[in-house]
């Protein structure tokens, strides 16, 4: 009989032995699961430089007269689309969405316009180039996420090459280096956290000079023209920004 009572005992012991840890884990609190990585938000802000390459629109205008006997000649306008190529450097502040920047950029332009009439058996005609072109100009844009809409604007200065007169006859000619202003606008879409790509139209207007013609007696000398000289730029841009 005893040794009976023995054995129910021991065999409790085990089996209360056996099902204590389960009980213990069941009271112990569950490990909290493991924080899942959160990618950084996009940020705009920091130094970046870049390429961009397009097509020019340029829109230029020749305005002339003598200063002799006849009192008008005709004004010249000419329109020619090109190539536009170079590159900028510029940098960012952000602000919640909002996006404040400088940009500075320089173009070499493959664009040149003409234009010719017949006056009174004369040839009249006039050529215009810009040879390049650079910009400073204020960006500000309203980021969602990886892209960016923006609004641009500043000063500009290009090298212009203009020139009218008869053939034959003299010249009159304005080769210099003009300032004005340019504004625009785009958008820009950030595809990893350093490289953005953008697409941008600005409209750049470098003023107008007034020159008197010089060269050999004939039609034309003496003659006042009034050169003006404007551009119409669409553009791809590629960055690498910090």
């Amino acid at each position: 009989m005893m040794k009976k009572k023995g054995f129910l005992l021991a065999t409790a012991a085990t089996g209360a032995a056996a099902f204590a840890p389960g009980a213990m884990a069941a009271d112990m609190p569950l490990k909290a699961p493991a924080p899942v990585a959160v990618a950084p938000a996009a940020s705009w802000a920091g130094f970046y430089i870049g390429g961009h390459a397009g097509v020019a629109w340029h829109q230029a205008h020749a305005a002339s007269s003598y200063q002799g006997a006849l009192a008008l000649l005709p004004e010249l306008s000419a329109s020619k689309t090109g190539f536009i190529g170079g590159g900028q450097i510029g940098y960012n502040w952000q602000r919640g969405n909002f996006v404040f920047g400088l940009e500075a950029d320089g173009s070499w332009l493959s664009v040149k316009a003409g234009n010719q009439h017949n006056f009174f058996g004369y040839a009249f005609g006039a050529t215009h180039k810009i040879e390049w072109l650079s910009t400073v100009r204020g960006r500000f844009g309203l980021a969602v996420g990886d892209t960016m809409a923006y609004v641009t604007g500043g000063v500009a200065f290009g090298g212009v090459k203009n020139q009218v007169g008869f053939v034959p006859g003299a010249l009159t000619s304005d080769n210099d280096t003009r300032v004005g202003w340019a504004i625009g606008g785009g958008v820009e879409h950030m595809w990893t956290r350093n490289w953005t790509i953008a697409m941008e139209a600005l409209f750049v207007d470098l003023g107008s000079k007034t020159v008197t013609g010089t060269g050999s007696a004939g039609p034309g000398t003496g003659k006042t023209t009034k050169f003006s000289n404007q551009a119409v730029i669409g553009r791809l841009k590629v960055n690498y920004k910090w």
